[in-house]
């Protein structure tokens, strides 16, 4: 992101606060930004494009921690684990993408809110498919489960938590042991003769 860029994402960040999402124009975002219009326009044609932009760079920042946080875990049931709960702690604490899940005010905000909506939903799939990828290259992956529809299952699973409110008497690791107790078995063959308990 050069620095054009950074200005124009940084002012519409500002105008989301004042306006809302909705009501954030180009008008503002190039007032707040204190370019001129002609500028704006000859980096971005519609605020489609401005929108795009922030939350391509909420999302790199947000896929850089994740990725920090789940690096040492070998185990791909364990990663997956790791991601789904890491997604649903953090995605409440970023103001931009948490507007996202939270859903929209009002007509205008959800067709603001689509195209950040439509980039979170790739964004995760990518996030879960990876360890997905390294579950079923081990033959850990149930066969009767359809990868598209499996991928969807997870991802509502991980908006679903998300926007769902956090007790503070429960602990990450709390947290995390249901997760694993309850996605992990239904998504990975059983281990063991006795065809029992969690493959992670």
């Amino acid at each position: 992101m050069d620095e054009l860029e950074t200005l124009v994402v940084d002012a519409t960040e500002r105008c989301f606060e004042k306006h809302g999402v909705a009501k954030t124009s180009m008008s503002h975002v190039a007032t707040e930004a204190n370019l001129s219009r002609t500028t704006l326009y000859k980096r971005f044609s519609r605020m489609e494009e401005v929108l795009q932009a922030v939350f391509v760079r909420e999302f790199d920042r947000f896929e850089s921690r994740l990725a920090r946080r789940v690096a040492a875990i070998a185990d791909p049931a364990e990663r997956l684990v790791a991601i789904v709960v890491a997604i649903a702690e953090n995605v409440p604490e970023n103001a931009g993408i948490a507007r996202l899940v939270e859903g929209p005010r009002s007509r205008a905000e959800a067709r603001a809110l689509a195209v950040g909506r439509s980039a979170l939903n790739e964004r995760v799939e990518a996030m879960i498919s990876e360890p997905l990828n390294a579950l079923e290259g081990a033959g850990r992956l149930r066969a009767d489960l359809g990868r598209k529809d499996l991928i969807e299952w997870i991802r509502r699973v991980v908006l679903a938590l998300a926007v769902a409110p956090q007790s503070t008497a429960r602990s990450v690791q709390t947290r995390r042991r249901h997760v694993a107790d309850f996605l992990i078995p239904s998504l990975c063959q059983p281990l063991g003769p006795k065809g029992a308990g969690r493959s992670a």
